[in-house]
């Protein structure tokens, strides 16, 4: 029984989306991690500042305490013992092209305030995002490394396909 997935790829994978569904239809926590690294500061320029380690490590106590949870992140270092906690880890990775279309549109989104954001959705943050995508696809990040640790439990994930046949072989 699955009870722990984390859910990690680079901007635009589909992250958010996937968590919130598999806690909608498995009964599953959805945990968001960026809202444990930040938190909102309209005095800041992006809207947003990193919370105190302290602050940040309650969170997570917190976040991973209750029972069944999905926790998705861009899969920071500092994220590494969710990693080690989770049953599955599923690495989403849409195409290059699929990815840079949907961080358009969800920035021209938020930018109508069609859909929120936890930072101010500006021309330096979708060059941010375009940045984290090229340092993803050049392991830059660390992400792919820090996985290999965890192969056993890591399913690559790159269409609706994808996750259909996950979902049928590991949560139902």
């Amino acid at each position: 029984m699955i009870d722990k997935i984390y859910i990690t790829g680079p901007v635009g994978a589909g992250k958010s989306t996937l968590a919130r569904r598999l806690a909608g239809e498995y009964g599953f926590t959805c945990r968001e991690l960026d809202n444990v690294v930040y938190e909102s500061d309209p005095n800041k320029p992006n809207g947003n500042r990193k919370r105190a380690i302290e602050a940040r490590d309650t969170l997570l106590e917190a976040a991973l305490s209750c029972g069944r949870w999905v926790a998705e992140d861009a899969g920071r270092a500092y994220f590494e013992r969710v990693m080690r906690q989770a049953d599955s880890i599923l690495l989403l990775e849409p195409p290059v092209a699929v990815r840079l279309w949907r961080i358009v549109r969800r920035w021209v989104r938020q930018r109508r305030g069609q859909e929120q954001c936890g930072y101010t959705p500006d021309w330096e943050m979708l060059n941010l995002m375009f940045r984290w995508t090229r340092q993803y696809e050049r392991d830059a990040d660390g992400v792919k490394a820090r996985l290999k640790k965890y192969e056993d439990k890591v399913c690559l994930v790159r269409n609706e396909r994808d996750i259909r046949r996950y979902i049928k072989e590991r949560l139902t």
